[in-house]
């Protein structure tokens, strides 16, 4: 079959903007606070790049971070009864704040609060602040969370969104959980699109606790060996419904001093995906977190 000469390739990014928010129920600050805090020159640097290359990103935000002030973030809590229930409430934001030492702004706590690096990024031309939920809200590890709750979710989301102006049309679930039926909420809240899935096995949406070390090392190797395939895919199969889905095609793992030495298979994997979508007009979606690179910046 003769290849269509005016066919060409697309190279998606997001990015999971989360601060703390997004790794309190993982590490402490002790243990990951370097992270955390390298966010505030790591975040700059990258919107640089994307400036000077002309890159379009899509920042999935977690709204508590967007707050300004404890004052702000504490208005827009929802009430107890109106809380998720988890099996593991330590993975709750509404626990944490309970317990967790939060200061009152962005200049007494860089962990929590980044109202600036969100105006870095509305300054940069190009960049999107799509929905990462208000809370971190993990839809499938709930303890079978009436949907509404997620509803009531995405609405906080929406209302410090509109303080900067911004009305979100996009998604990134945290922890990639989804499911139908949060699909049919975001649809109705007007997001038009959502970062799925890889298609496979290794990938799948699944609770947090089912996680097993087997599906980690799997997926870790997959970085370096295609075991998975390469997870391209035409625009065109995924415009027939609403919320679009544009799956995942590689999370970008940061540089790491233990596997150094495999950094070249790392890459190589990468730049093989992006080759392959290249030549057959497919999508490469490439994801990762800016506290991933907060370290070993360079």
């Amino acid at each position: 079959m003769k290849e269509n000469p005016h066919k060409h390739g697309y190279f998606v990014i997001s990015l999971d903007f989360e601060l703390f928010w997004g790794m309190f129920d993982k590490v402490t600050l002790e243990t990951y606070g370097k992270n955390v805090a390298g966010e505030r020159t790591v975040i700059p640097q990258m919107l640089e790049l994307f400036k000077t290359h002309g890159i379009h990103a899509t920042w999935a935000t977690v709204g508590m971070l967007m707050t300004r002030n404890k004052r702000e973030l504490l208005s827009l809590l929802p009430p107890s009864h109106l809380r998720p229930i988890y099996e593991d409430m330590k993975v709750s934001a509404y626990t944490y704040i309970e317990t967790a030492n939060i200061g009152d702004d962005e200049k007494t706590d860089i962990y929590h609060f980044g109202p600036s690096l969100v105006a870095f990024i509305l300054e940069t031309p190009h960049q999107e602040i799509a929905n990462h939920t208000f809370s971190h809200y993990y839809r499938i590890d709930g303890n079978d969370n009436d949907i509404s709750l997620f509803a009531r979710d995405l609405e906080a989301h929406n209302a410090i969104a509109h303080t900067y102006n911004i009305v979100t049309e996009s998604i990134v679930f945290p922890r990639n959980q989804t499911n139908d039926d949060a699909l049919r909420v975001c649809k109705e809240k007007g997001i038009y699109a959502y970062r799925g899935n890889e298609d496979h096995v290794l990938y799948r949406p699944r609770k947090d606790s089912e996680q097993s070390l087997l599906i980690r090392a799997f997926r870790l190797l997959d970085h370096y060996i295609n075991i998975s395939g390469h997870h391209t895919y035409q625009l065109s199969k995924n415009t027939t419904e609403f919320p679009l889905n544009i799956p995942a095609s590689r999370f970008l793992r940061p540089w790491s001093h233990t596997l150094r030495f495999f950094e070249w298979l790392r890459l190589r994997r990468i730049k093989n995906s992006m080759t392959y979508a290249a030549k057959h007009g497919e999508v490469f979606h490439l994801w990762w977190h800016p506290h991933n690179f907060g370290i070993n910046q360079k």
